[in-house]
């Protein structure tokens, strides 16, 4: 599976979801327990999850409708388990596996639970009492949750001041968290909104009662909570110098809030499980030891794959993808952006650049297989279609590419099954196509959201006309 894409928030796992058949051996044994609520009611769908001490691994599982859960068998020794559910107190304990194989707990409600939700349901919660509400909450979910989940920006509360504050810093800051200062003007939209959004976010979390409309989501039933997630740590850059506790919320406590920190060096981007059963992860972020990664499932042991790339540094990648034959493709660039690829049996990584005149793959760039085993990659004004057949590129270039409101750039980009591709113009919502039968690119040009185009007041619709 391809991992969340993570910016400022970067988190220091990657998550597999596993199904195999399980079997047990002599050193190995399974946890099981049961969950009720502290009115001693059982509790299903709650996520109960076990960590072995000094270990890199952490297996969660989901309680059934009558409370219970079971985990897959686990190699004997100390763990730490902890059980959490939405609204309830986290609930945590240490077993011995070696001596002890159950572990039942009971949680408690709290009444301040904000912090430990998802962002989907923050961003759900906020107030759209009229069509200011309504207009403010569009402009909050589209330009405040770009780079970071919306539970990172509203676990906390601010006055009005506070939240100018807040988006003051926002719009003159890239992705990555760093001041841009001259080098570009700030972000047009948060700054000509900036006094009506902080007034919109003080209303809705401000100091004192806020406008927040919390709708808890039904927790994992039947089908849906017969799965096991597995967290595979990412161990810090060696060469960042930095203390071992550096990671203080790893994200695995929710009542500690959605974490926030830039990690140097090995930033996860995207990953991909081959076929026997490890997972491959990309590197976004300049470092000296890696490009692409691969974890041993069974083990959590990571070993590094490094290209060369400029001023001392490994090249870095941000897109991957799994073709039909177990080989994984990514973007790379060693100083000119290109395609690489491994194959995961024989280790094999070879890099292919683009020849000049054309386009290189670069930006925040994905990747993709099409239906006649063709790879496509994201280029900044368009796309490229590489034959690993040939070693041959074809580039596609977007047809609308600079305009008074902005330019163009290539964020995403997917191929289907007739051999065609497809990227996103996100600033000018425009999705081109790379036609294989003609050769040429296209364009489909995404209409406003015509109930929100009629919120726009008259003077800020002005201001987008000239943005």
């Amino acid at each position: 599976m391809r991992s969340t894409r993570l910016t400022l928030a970067v988190s220091a796992f990657v998550v597999a979801l596993l199904s195999a058949p399980f079997q047990v051996n002599a050193s190995e044994t399974i946890l099981s327990g049961s969950i009720k609520s502290s009115a001693g009611e059982a509790m299903g769908g709650v996520m109960v999850s076990a960590k072995p001490d000094g270990g890199t691994i952490t297996t969660t599982v989901l309680t059934d409708e009558a409370g219970r859960y079971y985990f897959p068998p686990l190699a004997a020794g100390k763990y730490r388990v902890w059980a959490q559910a939405l609204s309830f107190a986290t609930a945590k304990g240490e077993i011995d596996l070696g001596a002890v194989k159950k572990q039942d707990f009971t949680l408690r409600p709290i009444e301040y639970f904000f912090r430990q939700l998802p962002g989907n349901v923050m961003l759900s919660a906020l107030p759209e009492d009229d069509e200011q509400d309504k207009r403010m909450k569009v402009i909050v979910r589209n330009n405040c949750t770009a780079c970071h989940t919306a539970s990172y920006v509203l676990q906390h509360r601010f006055d009005e001041a506070g939240w100018s504050a807040i988006v003051e810093l926002m719009k003159n800051v890239n992705v990555y968290g760093s001041f841009v200062g001259a080098s570009r003007p700030p972000s047009g939209i948060l700054d000509y909104h900036q006094k009506e959004l902080a007034a919109y976010l003080a209303k809705a979390r401000g100091p004192g009662e806020n406008g927040m409309k919390v709708k808890l989501e039904p927790r994992a039933s039947g089908e849906a909570a017969r799965v096991m997630f597995r967290e595979y740590e990412v161990p810090l850059d060696a060469d960042a110098g930095l203390p071992a506790n550096f990671v203080q919320n790893d994200g695995s406590d929710w009542s500690l809030g959605t974490p926030s920190v830039m990690i140097p060096g090995w930033g996860v981007h995207d990953a991909w499980l081959d076929f026997q059963g490890d997972l491959w992860f990309t590197c976004n972020i300049p470092n000296k030891q890696i490009t692409i990664g691969r974890i041993a499932t069974k083990t959590g042991a990571v070993k590094l794959f490094a290209v060369p790339g400029p001023q001392g540094l490994t090249a870095q990648t941000h897109g991957m993808t799994r073709d039909p034959n177990g080989i994984l493709w990514f973007n790379v660039n060693p100083g000119r952006g290109g395609i690489g690829r491994i194959d995961p049996k024989t280790e094999n990584l070879d890099v292919f650049i683009p020849p000049p005149g054309m386009s290189p793959t670069g930006g925040a760039t994905t990747v993709d297989y099409d239906g006649k085993g063709k790879i496509w990659s994201s280029s900044p004004d368009g796309a490229l279609r590489f034959d690993p057949d040939t070693g041959q590129f074809t580039e596609f270039k977007s047809i609308t590419y600079k305009t008074p409101n902005g330019t163009g750039v290539t964020y995403g980009a997917a191929a289907d099954r007739d051999g065609n591709g497809w990227w996103a113009e996100m600033v000018l919502d425009i999705i081109g196509k790379g036609n294989v039968a003609t050769g040429k690119a296209e364009e489909v040009r995404l209409a406003p959201v015509q109930a929100e185009f009629d919120r726009v007041t008259p003077e800020a619709r002005k201001f987008f006309e000239t943005y």
